[in-house]
């Protein structure tokens, strides 16, 4: 009797559950808080947040006392930013979990990930993005020249190393 093969069209994660690895428990356990936090973040705010911006909101951190949030964009970060109060009280008042929240911090993804729709439950399957290539070939910005140029200059004292630093910031 020969062994069942996986898909070879599958995501990663269905080749891995095949495979019988998961997730170590603690990491588990706080992606299943997160996602849970997440959705009772959003159906809170549905009235005071742009739909724009509940989309790409979720919980990245939680502690009693402060709630880490990733946004998508500068803007939306900023606008969370800027009704924190607003937002705080209306945790803080509507649900047990958020009662002692003195604080939400607000941080930008840089690639929106693959989310959960508010109406999945957390024991749903996660579907992974496939990981973006970096560009070998980008040049370096000028802010980042004048930097290495900079430390090149007054931090390295090994010379190999300074003259493969300004040889790099040339290319």
């Amino acid at each position: 009797m020969s062994k069942k093969q996986p898909n070879r069209l599958a995501q990663l994660i269905d080749h891995q559950s095949f495979a019988g690895s998961a997730l170590p428990q603690t990491l588990a356990d706080n992606m299943r808080l997160y996602i849970e936090t997440t959705n009772e973040v959003k159906e809170l705010l549905v009235d005071c947040l742009p739909e724009e911006i509940l989309n790409t909101c979720w919980v990245v951190g939680f502690t009693s006392e402060q709630l880490i949030l990733s946004v998508g964009s500068m803007t939306a970060a900023n606008h969370i930013r800027y009704l924190q109060s607003s937002y705080l009280q209306v945790l803080t008042e509507q649900s047990i979990t958020f009662k002692q929240l003195k604080q939400i911090r607000v941080v930008v993804a840089n690639k929106s990930a693959n989310n959960y729709s508010s109406k999945q439950s957390s024991t749903s399957s996660a579907v992974l993005s496939k990981p973006q290539k970096a560009n070998e070939n980008q040049a370096l910005s000028q802010n980042i020249k004048r930097t290495i140029s900079q430390a090149a200059e007054h931090v390295t004292t090994d010379e190999k190393l300074k003259k493969a630093l300004l040889r790099l910031i040339n290319s």
